[in-house]
């Protein structure tokens, strides 16, 4: 790319030389100077493209202004020097040549738009500063004025354009020229704009007076010299304008800016005296006119060196002053003092500067405070020291973020102490201290009570923040991961660690930059989400698959299991509330299969409040011996008596009423209490299948267990211990099992465990067949004995015919069956129709304590269901 860009530049330089060239040789010089003039349009341009795209590095009004006189400066040069080709002869009113007129008329132009645009931004001088300004400016002027006067007209006749355009483009050059050398605001730009506008206003001054006196010897030189000085005046406009920054430099004390003190009119007024002597040392003398502007001249260069001595003396004495009352309050000082001007720029800065934020004098020293501080402040800071300064109600103290020496941001507190006493109305003096060690501590005391320390994730403080700061969040997720303990006995703590660490990453990537993410405790995390409901609940889902993807590490590869519960957050509940929520949907879900996500609702809530009394409850139950034994008869359905009876195990709490037997072996299945709830029914029930045995002795019991109780070996003895302390022949007792159990993961050896039953004599059933998704083909590799019909079996519209098949293969598998639920006539019709011999249920009769069971069984353990 850089190489085809400097052949264009290269070619585009080649092009412009020789259009150079081909106008000097080709053209009158008259014209040829116009023409040349023209190419200052270039640079006109190119400050307007500045301008546009926001490139110009300073004021937009100022560079427009430099561009539209250099915008008027091309084209009257260009129309000069076409008419100076076309009608070189020709007069305007008054008798001036049309080649001069069009230069003096855009001379106005050029010098209203130029000067105005170096005169800004306004310069504070005092009275002393303004009469030297304006003893510099007449100077100039006459020096300017002064060698042409004398080398033109002293001894002829005064031409009305040449005159004009030499007082007022002298003068005007003047202003600039020395608006450029006294700036200090912006200075470092004026240094540029002051002399290339002072320059393209002599050029065209100079171009009106060559096109006025064509018959000169030196005319045309002189044309060609201002054409030429035109394009570089149109340089010096646009690099000032455009590339230079105005503050740059640093400002300089009032009074002790480079004009104060140099001789500003030596060079001039110099030139003047070689002038005056050249043309004397030729035979010229000196006219009126001459010898006034001579001595105006030198009385004006005598005036300012007057008024600059006093100003200089002044001004050091002042410094003097400032410099002995300043040293002891703020050399030593912690705090920064800055001297602000009425435009709120810096004018002095205090050693601790340095010291504390790293700024030295050209960092700081004539910029703007608005440009130190952070840009999203600047406008507060502006304002509070506005109204600081006006002594206007305004806070006593502001806090500011201030860039230091190594561009960092840092935290300050200012304060203000009013006007400098040298200065006073005039300026304001401003302390400046460091207080980001405070906030830095303030800030690590929030991170330290908000964050997780192992994960960075915000913890329940941090959410619960985050909760009061996002009034529109939409509901909280709190998903549980189970496997981390294991994790950490097998593998390692450094393992389960990394797991943790990998976990929050990619909780965290998988929600938005507005929601969240939270670590609540070990292997709970939780997200606050503005998601709406469907949004929400697909979050957890896709976070629940997230986080149970295998984590891989140190060639260890680890799973998780995942769980997440809902709730919306509501204005009317705290975040603390909604978390709770969560938290119990989470425990509802919990106990089914991972992966799930659930909503909290207040059904829920209730039913969460009991299973968590009972959890309080029955361990205390089960180690006093509470719980309650029911007995219901088996009946053979021909002959109408008990043959066998079913031990129920249930619970009679003290608040929430009877705990049926289902849900008391699921909770104690999940409390770890299944086993000593399952020894103590076996126990209770084989003692009393004694006593019963002694009168009956054909009758058998049976009692349906959970799946994980076949697999502990400690069931396992207390079952073999209970049948030979209480003398129960192995045939008489039935353990059965729930066909629901049939689908849990613990039930995956269910076949050889309860081949193991039937191998010690111990007869085996499958209980409330029909209610689950069993199908008859898989009891055919299950080794039972009795199966037991569900009601949902026989109480159809079909029931005949169903229970015809079902007793026919159940016989076919050589399995005894027995009707579960019988409730009526109809019940009991259908059943004895299919064959089935034995019948169960609340018909038959209801479940009984051992005390009426035994005057059950003395009755002769008929069922009077007539």
């Amino acid at each position: 790319m850089e190489t085809p860009r400097a052949a264009i530049t290269v070619i585009s330089a080649l092009v412009l030389a020789g259009a150079v060239i081909v106008v000097l040789v080709l053209l009158p010089p008259a014209a040829a100077a116009g023409l040349l003039t023209a190419g200052s349009a270039v640079f006109a341009a190119l400050i307007f493209r500045a301008v546009v795209t926001g490139r110009s590095a300073g004021p937009r009004p100022r560079a427009l202004a430099l561009a539209a006189g250099l915008a008027i400066l091309a084209p009257a040069g260009a129309a000069s020097g076409v008419a100076a080709l076309v009608a070189p002869d020709a007069l305007v009113a008054g008798g001036v040549p049309l080649p001069a007129e069009i230069p003096l008329v855009s001379l106005f132009f050029v010098g209203g738009l130029l000067v105005p645009a170096v005169l800004r931004p306004h310069q504070r001088r005092d009275l002393l500063g303004r009469l030297r300004f304006a003893l510099d400016t007449l100077g100039v002027s006459a020096c300017l004025v002064f060698p042409v006067w004398l080398l033109l007209f002293s001894g002829n006749e005064p031409r009305g354009a040449a005159v004009t355009a030499l007082i007022f483009g002298g003068g005007a050059a003047a202003i600039v020229a020395v608006a450029g050398a006294h700036a200090v605001r912006h200075r470092s730009a004026l240094q540029w704009c002051a002399p290339g506008a002072a320059l393209a206003l002599v050029a065209l001054t100079a171009l009106v007076i060559a096109q006025d006196f064509t018959g000169e010897p030196n005319a045309s030189t002189a044309a060609l010299a201002a054409a030429g000085a035109s394009n570089v005046a149109a340089a010096l406009l646009w690099h000032g304008s455009v590339r230079i920054r105005p503050d740059v430099r640093p400002i300089p004390h009032a009074g002790s800016e480079p004009p104060a003190g140099l001789p500003l009119l030596t060079v001039p007024m110099l030139g003047a005296a070689l002038v005056a002597i050249f043309h004397l040392v030729n035979g010229g003398g000196l006219d009126s006119v001459s010898i006034v502007v001579g001595i105006t001249g030198i009385t004006a260069v005598a005036a300012r060196e007057w008024v600059s001595s006093i100003a200089l003396r002044r001004h050091a004495a002042h410094l003097t002053d400032q410099g002995n009352r300043l040293r002891n309050l703020v050399f030593g000082s912690a705090d920064v003092a800055m001297v602000l001007d009425a435009d709120l720029a810096v004018r002095w800065q205090s050693p601790a500067a340095a010291r504390q934020f790293g700024l030295s004098d050209q960092d700081v020293l004539g910029r703007t405070v608005p440009a130190l501080v952070h840009p999203d402040q600047a406008d507060a800071v502006h304002a509070y020291l506005r109204a600081r300064m006006s002594e206007k109600d305004a806070p006593e103290k502001l806090a500011v973020r201030l860039r230091d020496g190594f561009g960092r941001w840092r935290d300050t507190e200012w304060t203000t102490s009013g006007a400098d006493p040298a200065e006073p109305g005039q300026t304001l003096v401003v302390h400046v201290r460091d207080v980001g060690n405070l906030r830095d501590l303030e800030q690590s005391l929030r991170e330290a009570t908000s964050l997780d320390p192992q994960t960075s994730l915000a913890n329940r403080e941090g959410l619960r923040r985050a909760g009061e700061l996002i009034p529109d969040a939409g509901a909280v997720i709190v998903i549980e991961l189970a496997g981390l303990t294991a994790i950490g006995d097998v593998h390692g703590a450094d393992l389960a660690e990394v797991v943790v660490a990998e976990a929050a990453r990619r909780l965290r990537t998988g929600v938005d930059s507005a929601d969240v993410p939270a670590r609540l405790s070990e292997n709970r995390f939780a997200v606050l989400t503005r998601c709406g409901a469907v949004r929400a609940h697909l979050l957890a889902s896709q976070l629940v698959n997230a986080l149970t993807a295998p984590y891989t590490a140190a060639g260890t590869v680890a799973h998780l299991s995942a769980w997440a519960g809902l709730a919306d957050l509501v204005p009317a509940a705290g975040t603390d509330e909604v978390i709770r929520q969560a938290v119990l949907a989470l425990r509802s879900v919990r106990s089914g299969p991972p992966g799930a996500a659930e909503w909290y609702d207040e059904q829920m809530e209730s039913r969460l409040l009991r299973r968590s009394t009972l959890e309080q409850d029955l361990p205390l139950a089960v180690a006093r011996g509470n719980l309650e034994l029911t007995f219901q008869p088996v009946v053979d359905l021909s002959s109408n008596r008990a043959v066998g009876v079913e031990a129920l195990v249930d619970w009679r709490h003290p608040t929430l009423g009877r705990v049926p037997g289902t849900e008391l072996l699921a909770l104690a299945d999940d409390l770890g209490l299944l086993g000593q709830v399952t020894q103590w029914a076996l126990h209770r029930s084989c003692r009393l299948l004694l006593s019963w045995r002694e009168r009956h002795e054909s009758l058998w019991l049976a009692l349906n267990v959970r799946p994980r109780a076949l697999s502990d070996p400690t069931f396992q003895a207390g079952l073999h211990n209970a049948l030979e302390l209480f003398q129960i022949p192995p045939a008489a007792l039935v353990i059965g099992i729930a066909e629901r159990d049939l689908a849990e993961p613990s039930a995956d050896d269910l076949a050889g465990q309860l081949g193991r039953l039937r191998a010690d004599g111990i007869r085996t059933a499958v209980d409330h067949f029909g209610a689950g998704p069993t199908s008859l083909s898989r009891l055919r590799i299950l080794p039972i004995d009795l199966l037991k019909i569900d009601r949902e079996v026989f109480d159809t519209s079909q029931a005949g015919a169903v229970m015809d098949v079902t007793v026919a293969l159940g016989r076919r598998l050589g399995l005894e069956i027995i009707a579960d639920g019988l409730e009526n006539e109809a019940d009991l019709e259908a059943v004895r129709s299919a064959g089935c011999r034995l019948g169960q249920g609340s018909l038959l009769g209801r479940p009984m304590f051992a005390e009426h069971l035994e005057a059950f069984l003395g009755t002769g353990g008929a069922a009077s269901h007539h």
